[in-house]
């Protein structure tokens, strides 16, 4: 018999032998909902403060188009994958997988430059481990990231928010350490290439402070939350091609990053925020120049659209390919349901 080389495979085998012990868990539609509430963030990290840089006062700027080419070459996105897989008693044990990938756009066409450094992947089981089958899951090899809970076992929906917790502060680990890894091979390189992650831009001791990396974030709820009401005027006034004044933003435990809004497409197609763009850089003045290019290079990128994603008007076609790609490499959810329907 061949020994099972997967996490899917050893944790098949380990439900098949202990089946008769454990719980089922509901079905994978019917844990949306648990799943969504348990990730509800109120913010998109805590802002701590937030101080225009570029002009005296909030202002809307005109984007121009540039003749430089466009350096916007490398687009980093991650996904998981999550659900409960099954009940240990009444402590419910999470399947989890990420995953990372950077793809670059070479001669207008997007591709892994190498499969070993562009694309990292990792799954495990979330639970709290002394509340359930720890050594019978190790022994079948299976990767386990403990919840620590500590002595007595908290509610079933604080188990919930744990995990998921857990495996969003995983995913952001997965996809910061990627971002470094390229951040220094460009450096390395002497690259005038861009690297553009999906979201706000985690900063760390490994990012220089003109690194050549750019975060676009769909949603920026905290931040918004943080503009004064002339500021709001402008911002939600911008109009297609415009972008607001550079803002440094200001997070609990992170290094400052420069921001500014940029509207995508017509705003009287949608809502307030149909097309409208935040963008983030690391806090270096050297880099202030630079925006007026960088807002262009993305304008450039408006086409194709990213269709049919219903967040389109504020995705780049490079970002929902990265997604493509990440799915397709993704364990399915009938893969997941299957494999919970054998308890």
């Amino acid at each position: 018999m061949v020994s099972p080389t997967t996490t899917l495979e050893r944790l098949r085998h380990y439900l098949r032998q202990n089946q008769s012990r454990l719980r089922a868990a509901p079905t994978q539609a019917e844990q949306l909902d648990m799943l969504a509430q348990a990730q509800q963030s109120p913010d998109d990290y805590s802002v701590v403060s937030l101080r225009v840089v570029e002009h005296a006062e909030m202002q809307a700027i005109r984007v121009r188009s540039v003749s430089q080419p466009n350096a916007l070459k490398h687009f980093l996105d991650g996904i998981q994958r999550q659900r409960i897989l099954y009940y240990d008693g009444v402590v419910p044990v999470f399947y989890a997988y990420l995953s990372a990938v950077v793809r670059s756009r070479v001669d207008r066409r997007m591709c892994c430059l190498s499969q070993k450094d562009s694309l990292v992947q990792q799954d495990a089981l979330y639970a709290p481990l002394r509340h359930v089958d720890e050594k019978g899951l190790r022994e079948q090899g299976i990767p386990l990231h403990d919840l620590n809970v500590g002595g007595s076992l908290p509610p079933h929906h604080t188990l919930i928010q744990l995990a998921a917790n857990c495996i969003s502060n995983d995913r952001e680990i997965l996809e910061r350490e990627l971002a470094e890894k390229w951040i220094r091979w460009l450096s390395e390189q002497g690259s005038e290439e861009w690297l553009v992650v999906d979201g706000a831009i985690r900063t760390s001791t490994q990012i220089a402070a003109g690194a050549r990396v750019i975060g676009l974030a769909k949603t920026s709820i905290g931040v918004e939350r943080n503009l004064t009401p002339q500021q709001r005027q402008v911002v939600y006034g911008l109009v297609k091609g415009q972008r607001s004044s550079v803002f440094e933003v200001r997070r609990s435990q992170e290094a400052p990053v420069y921001s500014w809004f940029l509207r995508l497409h017509d705003p009287t197609k949608g809502s307030l925020l149909y097309g409208l763009l935040r963008v983030e850089m690391p806090a270096d003045e050297s880099l202030l120049k630079q925006v007026d290019t960088l807002s262009a290079w993305i304008l450039e990128d408006r086409v194709p659209l990213a269709v049919p994603d219903t967040r389109y008007d504020r995705l780049l076609y490079p970002m929902r390919d990265c997604e493509q790609y990440l799915r397709a490499h993704a364990p399915s959810v009938a893969q997941l349901e299957a494999l919970a329907q054998l308890v």
